[in-house]
């Protein structure tokens, strides 16, 4: 057992996935995209089916019978045998109309697996940066650490010359052990949000996962906010919401066609071979009466069905229909004006965080630099350990800030960048 797991670990790739990375291997294994998948697969066969209503239908029929009559001793056989096909030529329109709509049927099962897919997007996105949020902290606590464990040793030897208090010499310890401690919580987080992204991406059990680091030109070339009238045109025009809202309206006007078609004539054609035999044997019997090329036959004929009276359940129903139009429409101008209405708010969402994320930045270059400059005063004496810890968790507070402004801003940018229909990638 042990041997067949090893083997099989190392029989999987490990996986080193960029954002876009992630994005394609869930959309091959999520179970959700894959179930929704097989809604498109089955839109198309009833497409399919819908098309061959305009092909002929063909019939085959075969009997045979065998009886006996006590009365006359006689042993009967017969049998008939025959091919008939018919098409409809014309009925309104109905199927045409409807294999108009069953094509709407696919493409609004497709658009359901792209509006699946965003929300899968979003949710990896919203995954993928918080572990770079954490890996990018977690780089910054050990700087810290660094320096506190340099503080640590320096306050141990300034404590054994007297040149602090004891007090302050643990104070640099509590301080040093902080930094631990926050460096390990931070790892925790990152775990955490592995097993978060694994789900999503449907990782097999065993298999690794790690991401990749964008590179730091590239990720400064996201940091910008497009305008609020470029983001509304390519919103408006790429919403999967929205084109299902369009495609219910056509569905419904299809309805309107397919149900006037009652209106219409209709007429088939149909056409047929059949032939057959008779036998009788017994005391009275004759036997064969007739072969079967005798009894061969052939028809051939036209069917036109005209309506004229039906309890007005045709014009009824189209009322009805139109009825349906309207109402499609209406919810499709509703949708429209609500996701102007996100979208705006949205992009100002996007900016609020844009101005945080800058403020924050020029914020943790200033206190850093306060940070550095009072290590050094307290490496010199000038100052107490007291002093030199508030400044070291002010700036780990301005740091904090900054990770969660610079990653909520890059968060809720790719997540626009989702709604515009834009390729995903940092």
């Amino acid at each position: 057992m042990l041997t067949l797991s090893v083997s099989n670990n190392y029989g999987q790739e490990a996986l080193n996935l960029t954002l876009k990375g992630c994005i394609q291997y869930a959309e091959e294994h999520n179970l959700t995209l894959k179930s929704g998948e097989l809604d498109v697969s089955t839109a198309e066969i009833q497409l399919k089916q819908t098309r061959l209503q305009m092909a002929p239908s063909v019939n085959a029929n075969a009997s045979q019978n065998f009886g006996y009559s006590h009365g006359s001793g006689n042993l009967s056989i017969g049998g008939s045998y025959g091919i008939s096909a018919g098409i409809d030529i014309f009925n309104g329109l109905s199927t045409y109309n409807s294999i108009r709509q069953s094509q709407l049927r696919l493409t609004q099962a497709q658009l359901q697996v792209e509006q699946a897919k965003n929300q899968i997007r979003i949710s990896i996105i919203r995954s993928y940066l918080t572990i770079l949020m954490n890996q990018e902290m977690a780089d910054y606590q050990r700087e810290v650490l660094n320096t506190s464990r340099q503080q640590v040793n320096e306050g141990e030897q300034k404590f054994k010359v007297g040149q602090i208090l004891e007090s302050d010499y643990l104070l640099l310890q509590a301080q040093y052990l902080s930094d631990s401690v926050n460096i390990e919580n931070t790892q925790i987080a990152i775990e955490n949000e592995y097993v978060t992204l694994r789900n999503l991406l449907k990782v097999e059990k065993g298999q690794s996962l790690t991401i990749v680091v964008p590179d730091s030109a590239r990720l400064s070339q996201s940091m910008s906010v497009p305008s609020l009238e470029e983001t509304m045109d390519k919103a408006m025009n790429y919403l999967p919401e929205l084109k299902l809202k369009n495609t219910n309206v056509e569905m419904a006007e299809y309805d309107v066609k397919i149900a006037k078609s009652a209106f219409y004539p209709s007429l088939s054609a149909n056409a047929g071979i059949s032939t057959g035999y008779n036998a009788a044997y017994g005391k009275t019997g004759n036997g064969l009466v007739g072969g079967l090329y005798d009894n061969l036959g052939e028809n051939i004929g036209l069917n036109l069905s005209i309506p004229i009276y039906n309890q007005s359940r045709a014009r009824n129903n189209v009322k009805m229909k139109n009825i349906a139009v309207q109402q499609a429409q209406f919810q499709k101008e509703d949708a429209e004006n609500q996701v102007r209405q996100e979208i705006e708010a949205y992009h100002l969402n996007v900016k609020k965080a844009y101005n945080n994320y800058t403020l924050s930045e020029m914020q943790e270059a200033a206190y850093y630099a306060n940070f550095k400059a009072y290590t050094q005063r307290f490496q010199y004496g000038a100052i107490t350990a007291v002093d030199l810890l508030q400044q070291q968790t002010n700036y780990l507070n301005i740091l904090n800030n900054f990770m969660q402004n610079k990653y909520n801003f890059l968060m809720e940018k790719k997540v626009l960048d989702v709604y515009t229909g834009q390729d995903i990638d940092l």
